[in-house]
């Protein structure tokens, strides 16, 4: 436990408790409760006795008080004694009274060392009862806390969380720094994160916080550390999705007009090497004339199977907008006897016409075709009319390939004429330059030095300057006067000493919770003897109750709590 007497005297107030709390033996400090409310100290210390505080106040002389207590009267307390001198009045000694109370209790919660002793019985009547604000009392008291360590170390890790409990705390009257706290205190922020936004040092608002524990005000619970941002951006509210837009639908099919059709359907599907024979024997001339002679008039005779038609040979290749190859035209079927001449006039006209139709398409396109691209040299033509025994299918030889040239090698580049230069390094390895000299590495800072980085507050520099003093007194004593995690603290501590020009070094210390903080040390010793000895003539402040300058080995100092 590192404040036993502290948490003794909180538990008796949350209790109730009646009764003389006291601590210590010889010199002991007893503090009288009634119902948990403290209402009147007692001390034997030196320090907390009235004539002492009368002085340290002001409020007498100290050869007034010399005076008064060569001419005391036995049957009167001194008090008394210095009201009917006319020294003090009646209010200075009230103000005197209620502040050695107020002493006696601070000076009970910051010891460490020993246990109290509780006395529970009801209080005389000739108890002398002062009327105190003891929760006050008590928040003053763990405030004036300078034992930052024994306080850390009471209160647990800095990432806690503070849930209040009742309403009780409305009722004290808080500073101004930590009046808006307790509206903070929800369970939603840690300690360190209530430290900054509300810009109070870490070990005031500790020191509140514990006090809130202790009275049972308060509970705290420790967290894992927690993303913040990921956080809010979990609670923030999706935002709304954007649709794309729908994709625009594809262009239709461009729809073959009528004309194409006709033409696709009239594809000539003759043997077209042997039409474009044909075509080379034609002239000029003979273009404009009819390819075809006009079909003989159908006589007027019982109807007789015409001679069969030339085999028309299909191409191989479907006709260009055509889906399926084309059928040879079916044959007619006999007529009946008798049927009249026009339907039979009018069909074979109507054929001639398309079959008319369908090779003048064919010897246009193969006209244009000829004049696009030239065709191999075919062989000797056949006559158009003579039909082929079997479907011959035009095969176009693949173009000659030409003959692969000879590599040719890379002719070399020739490039203007230059000047001669050095050779490049390669040709010859430069000679490898002598090392220079190692320098030896460099003294540990001047005192004077760290004096000033630590006053002008340059933690960096102070620390690295630390780390070489450290590693230069490896086998001395030093003696570490407190550890301080705020640059005011560590400055105010190089000024209480700056004008003995003082030997001081810092160095890091990780802390329980996380923070780095930095340990003040000061001065080199041969012993830990000398160390001690050292440490009984620094100032005064650093030799308050709380502040314990500690000896260390410079090569033991540790670097965690």
């Amino acid at each position: 436990m590192s404040l036993p007497a502290l948490k003794d005297l909180f538990a008796r107030h949350r209790a109730r408790a009646t009764g003389l709390w006291r601590l210590g033996q010889e010199l002991n400090r007893t503090v009288f409760l009634e119902n948990g409310d403290i209402v009147f100290a007692a001390s034997t210390h030196p320090l907390d006795r009235l004539t002492h505080l009368l002085v340290e106040r002001g409020k007498i002389t100290q050869a007034q008080l010399d005076y008064a207590m060569a001419s005391l009267n036995p049957a009167m307390s001194i008090g008394k004694n210095l009201i009917e001198m006319g020294f003090i009045t009646q209010r200075d000694l009230l103000d005197v009274a209620r502040a050695q109370v107020e002493r006696v209790v601070w000076a009970s919660m910051a010891n460490t060392d020993q246990t109290p002793v509780f006395d529970e019985k009801d209080l005389d009547a000739t108890t002398v009862r002062l009327p105190f604000d003891t929760a006050a009392m008590l928040l003053s008291g763990v405030l004036n806390l300078v034992d930052r360590e024994r306080v850390l170390e009471e209160l647990g890790p800095l990432n806690q969380v503070v849930v209040l409990e009742g309403r009780r705390h409305q009722e004290l009257s808080l500073p101004p720094d930590l009046a808006k706290l307790p509206s903070m205190l929800d369970g939603s922020r840690t300690l360190m994160e209530l430290s900054r936004e509300t810009a109070v040092e870490p070990f005031r608002l500790g020191a509140f916080v514990l006090f809130l524990r202790e009275m049972g005000w308060a509970r705290l619970h420790e967290l894992p550390p927690l993303d913040r941002r990921a956080l809010e951006l979990a609670l923030e509210p999706p935002e709304p999705t954007q649709t794309t837009p729908a994709l625009p639908e594809p262009a239709p099919a461009p729809q073959p007009s009528l004309f194409a059709e006709i033409q696709a359907s009239q594809h000539p599907t003759t043997n077209l090497e042997h039409l474009s024979e044909a075509l080379d024997q034609l002239g000029p001339e003979d273009e404009l004339e009819d390819p075809f002679p006009p079909a003989p008039e159908p006589q007027d005779l019982p109807f007789t199977p015409s001679e069969p038609a030339l085999p028309i040979h299909h191409d191989h290749h479907e006709a260009e907008g055509s889906t399926e190859p084309l059928d040879p035209a079916p044959a007619p079927s006999p007529a009946p006897p008798g049927e009249a001449k026009l339907p039979r006039l009018a069909l074979a006209l109507v054929a001639a016409l398309a079959l008319a139709a369908g090779s003048w398409a064919g010897i246009s396109w193969l006209r244009r075709h000829r004049s696009s691209a030239p065709s191999p040299k075919a062989p000797e033509a056949t006559p158009l009319i003579k039909p082929s025994p079997k479907p011959v299918v035009a095969v176009q030889p693949p173009p000659p390939q030409p003959a692969p040239e000879p590599e040719k090698k890379p002719e070399p580049e020739t490039r203007p004429e230059v000047k001669p230069i050095a050779e490049p390094a390669k040709a010859a390895p430069p000679a490898s330059k002598p090392e220079p000299p190692k320098s030896e590495p460099p003294a540990a800072p001047s005192r004077g030095e760290r004096l000033q980085a630590i006053v002008q507050g340059d933690m960096k520099r102070a620390l690295a300057q630390g780390a070489a003093q450290r590693k230069a007194i490896q086998g001395r004593w030093t003696l570490r006067l407190e550890i301080a995690c705020q640059a005011n603290t560590i400055q105010h501590a190089a000024e209480l000493l700056k004008a003995q020009d003082p030997d001081l070094f810092l160095v890091p210390m990780a802390m329980r919770d996380g923070r780095t903080c930095y340990q003040i040390f000061f001065g080199s010793y041969g012993s830990e003897a000398a160390a001690k000895a050292a440490a009984k003539k620094l100032p005064s402040p650093f030799l308050a109750e709380g502040n314990r300058p500690k000896p260390f080995r410079a090569a033991q100092i540790p670097d965690r709590q």
